[in-house]
């Protein structure tokens, strides 16, 4: 594995106000390939961008990540994370802030390597600025494509960026995701407080390390998101601010379909669920009793319900269900991150 590097911290100022985001650059390019993509100022892939489960933090599920980062074939690896946006516009809060502020975050992460995103173009009018600056320029002019992979409510970032940057996005790719069920937020939390007591099992099963990892990892990111919430709210006289974790939580809830979430740029989608999973539940969501008996029909159904303007397209769209829990990406990183990658056209084996 390889090491882990240190998260950095970002302050972004985005609809009247600043919050904290937070990123891990996992590079596992050789020196030549990094003398290689200089010369030719392009990757010899799109850059992964992992979009964590709700609350997990940018160092969280690590060895997925970096297998991710090991195993395809730009060897770059963006995972980036920030607090729930709150500011002034209500239209920008919540998710939909984090379109705009996580992939500000995503760019200032590879412009730090002398890397830029492919067909940017802001979706919001106003800037967003990182540390006080807005990113114009990018030295080193390599440029890339970028392939969102996001797991459980990171599926649903996954796919927002995807539609709100279709010039840059090239691939998606969802782990054990969220958005395929009408559901409200507190069924979600029931269904999620269900799925953790299953996975608290885990810890006698050899898998102590996982499930404690994730644990606390969504404690601390939700605790760090509500605590800070609370000076903001002071300071800004913006007592609602308070409640930013809870829209969080309501955004993990919402349905995803192409009415609202085009797909219709990408090259290759990839959808795949845990077979042990209770929280995302392959057998609701593909209406299949047995979901490793999935017939031809119920996945055109799955394309056609959720993915209904890739129906005429070229796109290369895959769904499967392996095993494993929620934590499946943690528990099973190996098999994931080659699923993924196999997938999407982006494997590049190494001896690993």
């Amino acid at each position: 594995m390889l090491e882990k590097p240190e998260t950095v911290c970002l302050k972004v100022s985005f609809n009247g106000e600043k919050i904290n985001a937070y990123y891990l650059l996992i590079d596992s390019r050789t020196e030549a390939e990094k003398e290689r993509d200089l010369i030719l100022k392009r990757l010899s892939g799109p850059v992964t961008v992992f979009f964590q489960g709700h609350a997990q933090r940018p160092s969280d599920a690590y060895a997925f990540t970096s297998k991710l980062s090991r195993m395809s074939k730009s060897g770059i690896v963006v995972v980036p994370v920030c607090d729930t946006p709150y500011g002034i516009n209500e239209k920008w809060r919540g998710d939909r802030g984090k379109d705009v502020v996580l992939m500000e975050v995503v760019r200032w992460a590879l412009a730090s390597v002398g890397i830029r995103v492919n067909g940017y173009e802001p979706s919001v009018e106003g800037d967003a600025l990182v540390n006080g600056t807005r990113l114009d320029f990018v030295h080193g002019g390599i440029s890339a494509d970028l392939a969102c992979v996001g797991w459980s409510h990171g599926g649903i970032l996954a796919r927002r960026i995807a539609h709100a940057y279709p010039l840059s996005v090239s691939c998606l790719a969802q782990v054990c995701p969220a958005g395929y069920e009408h559901w409200s937020p507190t069924e979600l939390m029931l269904r999620f407080m269900g799925e953790s007591l299953r996975v608290s099992r885990l810890a006698c099963k050899g898998h102590a390390g996982d499930s404690l990892s994730s644990a606390w990892g969504f404690t601390r990111g939700f605790a760090g998101d509500f605590f800070r919430s609370i000076p903001s709210a002071l300071v800004g006289h913006h007592p609602a601010k308070l409640g930013r974790a809870g829209k969080d939580i309501k955004d993990c809830s919402i349905y995803c379909d192409s009415q609202d979430f085009g797909t219709g740029n990408l090259n290759h989608i990839v959808v795949i669920f845990g077979d042990q999973d209770t929280c995302m539940d392959a057998r609701k969501i593909l209406a299949c009793p047995d979901p490793h008996a999935i017939a031809e029909e119920q996945v055109q159904a799955f394309w056609d319900t959720y993915f209904s303007d890739t129906k005429a397209l070229p796109a290369r769209r895959t769904l499967a269900v392996l095993p494993g829990t929620h934590l499946a990406p943690l528990t099973h990183s190996g098999l994931y991150a080659r699923t993924v990658l196999e997938n999407l056209d982006q494997i590049y084996e190494t001896d690993e």
